[in-house]
């Protein structure tokens, strides 16, 4: 009995695993974009679920929302810090030059580039993220006593006694509102559900004639996020708003805008 030799040769041999090698590495290609695809109509439809929650409470600034929401990178997220405790990374938001304030504070990362301006004169200043599922953010709603849309920005403690009588059905006041003093100014604070598992604590405070919130909203743990806020809010600076006329000339803002917890200014950004 005799056997037919293989009339596979090695470069054919070697041409086949080359095959499946590019097969894999397709298959691969498909699934990563699949799971790409995943997250970014994921992302797509919670903002549009937002948005559509924005639009029931304030349907006077429906179009602003939208605008602002939709201009955000979906797929572009900032980097989770390894320590939410660290204030290693300084934040400095400068003042716009229509007479509204910077601010300056240290956070355990970098922050997300404020926001545009609103036509009421609103705006998200930064976006930091302490942990998974946990993020700091800080707006600026206007200058107090303009008026848009038929709304008028009170301050901070009717302010936020106004945001608590407009909560709707999907969201609950959690306690209280609380008056605390912080490095920012008298704060008057409040706690409230914020969709499924999601609680959001805001510090509403007023500066030179401007309303701010600083807030922070997590999915668990939330007295453990709002402790990580209130140390980054013992950091905190105002920048006034000539200076962002006087930082042309000096090359830089006043020295305690960046001064760290330990007093220092080298922590790197």
């Amino acid at each position: 009995m005799t056997f037919a030799a293989s009339t596979l040769t090695p470069s054919a041999h070697q041409g086949d695993v080359v095959i499946r090698f590019l097969s894999l590495l397709v298959d691969l290609g498909i699934a990563a974009g699949l799971l790409l695809l995943s997250i970014w109509l994921g992302r797509v439809m919670w903002r549009e679920d937002l948005i559509r929650r924005l639009a029931k409470e304030h349907p006077e600034e429906v179009r602003v929302s939208k605008k602002a929401m939709r201009s955000v990178p979906l797929l572009r997220t900032l980097p989770v810090p390894a320590d939410p405790y660290a204030l290693t990374h300084r934040v400095v938001v400068a003042p716009v030059g229509d007479g509204r304030p910077g601010e300056a504070f240290w956070a355990p990362g970098p922050h997300r580039a404020p926001g545009p301006l609103a036509a009421d004169g609103s705006r998200t200043d930064a976006t930091v993220v302490l942990a998974e599922g946990v993020h700091l953010l800080v707006v600026c709603f206007g200058r107090i006593g303009s008026t848009w849309g038929g709304r008028t920005v009170e301050r901070a403690a009717e302010r936020v006694e106004g945001a608590r009588a407009g909560y709707t059905p999907a969201q609950t006041a959690l306690g209280p509102v609380d008056r605390l003093e912080t490095a920012a100014g008298t704060g008057w604070r409040t706690t409230y559900t914020f969709g499924v598992g999601q609680a959001l604590t805001d510090t509403h405070v007023d500066h030179a004639g401007w309303a701010f919130a600083i807030g922070v909203l997590s999915q668990s743990w939330h007295a453990r996020a709002v402790d990580a806020a209130d140390r980054i809010l013992a950091t905190w600076r105002w920048i006034p708003a000539d200076e962002a006329s006087r930082s042309g000339a000096s090359g830089g803002f006043p020295s305690d805008a960046w001064m760290g917890p330990s007093g220092t200014g080298s922590v790197p950004d």
